[in-house]
């Protein structure tokens, strides 16, 4: 008990290292990395495919065709350099990754390079075919208990999933289960998906907080959202997540972060820990008390806490902007494609005429 009451001590010297590659090398070992996705083989797989263009530069250029169809050289030395781009951004993301798994295992905690499907009960992750979280810390320490990551989904059109956009999260443990209750950001939405479709209550509050986040909270749950975000509590969550999106949902707490937050800086890491600290110690204490008055008897004898209306905000909608950047992406491939086929016939065309 009395280990309770002392103040958590975080070192965040090792996100202040640098890393050297045996560090990183090092670093593959311990994560259980797949060959097929470790630094070497990266790196012999961008040599080799430079190789390969220049051999068909070579070949194009003693054949003709080269001279008849310039645009061929342009392609191979582009799919060379975004190769070599491609490498540059992978090492880096594994340098990233490498200090904050570091930071981790000197703190005590347990870390993960990827887990997959791992259906935490967040809808970020509940609206997808597959989920693949990056660079997972995870404390058991009962003065912080907390997860966070990164997160990409997958999804298909034949599951009827979504296509979320990258996002960052931490996920907090609450006393009790509550009402499924989210906080959209009114300034930037890091979820689309969030208050998509009918069966839910949009609460205007007054007031700063009104400014940064609109509450959803199922039908004939207003009151029990405003027994959880009391006006203290909601100055804090201004102060601390102005740019986060929140979901409470069963025994869960999220904080939705952008997908670019760098988890690996020390100042975002402090921040976030403060942000987890004080939102775990603020929201227990709004919620061990918590009862569903409208789960009736048999659900509580049947051992139910929440009402079935309560469990779940109603909507899955798909992401307009994922829906166009997917639209866009195949829309450009074909172009592309297209005028690699056809575009030295076009441009001859041109020139004659």
């Amino acid at each position: 008990m009395e280990a309770l009451n002392q103040p958590l001590q975080v070192e965040l010297g090792p996100l202040r290292d640098r890393m050297g590659i045996g560090d990183l090398l090092r670093y593959e070992r311990l994560a259980g990395i797949p060959l097929r996705r470790r630094f070497f083989v990266a790196l012999g797989g961008v040599l080799l495919l430079a190789v390969a263009m220049l051999v068909a530069l070579v070949w194009l250029d003693g054949t003709g065709i080269l001279a008849r169809v310039p645009l061929l050289g342009f392609f191979a030395v582009g799919y060379a350099v975004l190769a070599a781009v491609g490498f540059v951004w992978y090492a880096i993301d594994l340098t990233r990754r490498a200090r904050l798994a570091l930071f981790a295992w000197v703190n005590g905690w347990a870390y993960a390079d990827s887990l997959e499907g791992t259906r935490r009960p967040g809808s970020a992750f509940a609206r997808t075919l597959r989920s693949r979280e990056r660079g997972v810390v995870a404390s058991d320490d009962e003065r912080l208990p907390f997860e966070l990551g990164r997160n990409f989904s997958i999804g298909t059109r034949d599951s009827g999933a979504t296509v979320q956009r990258p996002f960052a999260f931490v996920e907090l443990p609450l006393p009790v289960k509550v009402p499924h209750i989210v906080l959209k950001n009114r300034r930037r939405s890091i979820i689309p998906t969030f208050g998509l479709g009918r069966g839910g209550a949009r609460m205007e509050l007054e007031g700063e907080f009104a400014k940064h986040f609109l509450l959803l909270v199922p039908e004939g749950y207003q009151q029990d959202a405003l027994y959880i975000f009391t006006p203290d509590l909601m100055a804090r969550v201004i102060d601390l997540g102005a740019g986060a999106e929140i979901e409470l949902v069963e025994d869960r707490l999220y904080v939705y972060l952008p997908g670019g937050t760098r988890f690996d800086r020390p100042a975002t890491m402090e921040a976030t820990l403060r942000l987890a600290e004080e939102f775990q110690r603020r929201f227990a204490a709004r919620t061990e008390l918590y009862r569903d008055d409208q789960a009736g008897d048999l659900a509580a004898r049947a051992g139910v806490a929440i009402g079935l209306r309560g469990q779940r905000l109603a909507g899955s909608g798909v992401s307009l902007m994922a829906v166009a950047a997917t639209a866009g992406v195949l829309l450009l491939s074909a172009g592309v494609t297209a005028f690699s086929l056809f575009g030295g016939d076009l441009l001859r065309a041109w020139g004659a005429g």
